[in-house]
């Protein structure tokens, strides 16, 4: 009885490792994919992208903002191309150190500053050539009906196309204006504001074991020196089956840059410190400040009329020394795409 059993046992469990494998090899089975060529050129892309953020994050030691901007990229021919950005908070909520100013009495005199953040550079393409390459393009068909397409594990093609490289050097401006909690800056530097027309410590003197939040402005201008590589594609395709147009137009690029602030100002700041009956101007140029940083990061967007596009970098800006790093994450859309190309041909009859 027991061998029987055990022959059923062993009977069943090769029936299913037998079923799982046909299974198997009905799901991996290779599927050909046929197409027609439509276009396969990276140098015919749209020279002027203008685009929306309409969120991005900026996590920095002295203020953490949220907000929108505007984006602009434009190719001039395969030797240069410029980018321009600015941003800024959607309101006084969302920009963290002036918000906390403002709830804890900072004084109007100081003009607690809104966050603000623009940058503009041109970048040389030291080379800018084009490779073969393949790109892995997932197969979608209009036959997936409701989440079908959801569920599934997307079949990829591999389609051969080319693709452009770009090897670039730039260089840029920046300039950018915060409202910072100087008191933590303070602490880590382990320093005393005095005020305004003091020069020895006193009672209204600020330094570490001072009690209470201290706001103030700080304002940056500098350049940034750097370069980075970029894979431009824009390649598409008709397949002779069900499915939908295989299509690669990703410009992705990285980056690295230096910068150089030789502009790094704390503006003097209001406070009323504790047991004091009114509000005290005190000099903030005692409050250490560092003029070098860096970045790297990457971003990228797609070729189209109307498409998106995406940034994410990490660094130190210059500015309140020991308060430099940060983190930014930006979403573009929509991004509006043109080849600045209105003329159209006439001929005569």
């Amino acid at each position: 009885m027991k061998i029987i059993r055990l022959a059923l046992i062993i009977a069943i469990s090769y029936s299913f490792v037998f079923s799982s494998e046909a299974q198997f090899r009905r799901r991996s089975e290779t599927k050909t994919v046929t197409y027609e060529e439509m276009y396969n050129d990276p140098y015919d892309i749209n020279k002027l992208f203008i685009g929306i953020t309409p969120a991005y994050g900026d996590i920095h030691v002295s203020n953490i903002t949220t907000g929108f901007g505007v984006d602009a990229t434009y190719y001039l021919n395969d030797f240069m191309h410029f980018k321009a950005h600015a941003r800024t908070p959607y309101f006084i909520g969302s920009d963290f150190a002036r918000n906390s100013a403002d709830k804890n009495g900072f004084d109007p005199q100081s003009r607690a500053r809104t966050y603000f953040f623009a940058e503009a550079s041109a970048s040389y393409h030291i080379w800018d050539k084009e490779q073969e390459h393949e790109s892995k393009i997932p197969l979608y068909s209009k036959n997936y009906e409701g989440a079908e397409w959801a569920a599934k594990v997307p079949q990829r093609a591999d389609i051969p196309n080319k693709r452009r490289e770009i090897l670039f050097a730039r260089l840029g401006g920046v300039y950018y204006q915060t409202t910072s909690e100087l008191s933590r800056a303070i602490a880590a530097q382990d320093i005393t504001v005095n005020p305004v027309g003091e020069t020895e410590e006193s009672a209204n003197s600020l330094n570490a074991d001072s009690e209470g939040p201290v706001f103030g402005n700080v304002i940056g201008a500098g350049v940034a020196v750097g370069g980075g590589f970029t894979w431009i594609k824009n390649f598409a395709a008709k397949p002779d089956k069900t499915y939908e147009e295989l299509v690669d137009d990703h410009v992705f690029s990285t980056f690295l840059d230096l910068f150089i602030f030789p502009m790094v100002t704390v503006e003097n700041f209001y406070h009323k410190p504790q047991g004091a009956a009114d509000f005290m101007e005190y000099d903030a140029s005692s409050i250490n400040t560092f003029m070098f940083g860096g970045r790297i990061g990457i971003d990228g967007h797609f070729n189209r009329t109307l498409g998106w596009g995406y940034g994410a970098e990490i660094g130190v800006r210059p500015g309140l020394a020991q308060r430099g790093f940060y983190g930014l994450l930006k979403i573009t859309f929509p991004m509006y795409g043109t080849k600045l190309d209105y003329s159209v041909e006439a001929f005569g009859r």
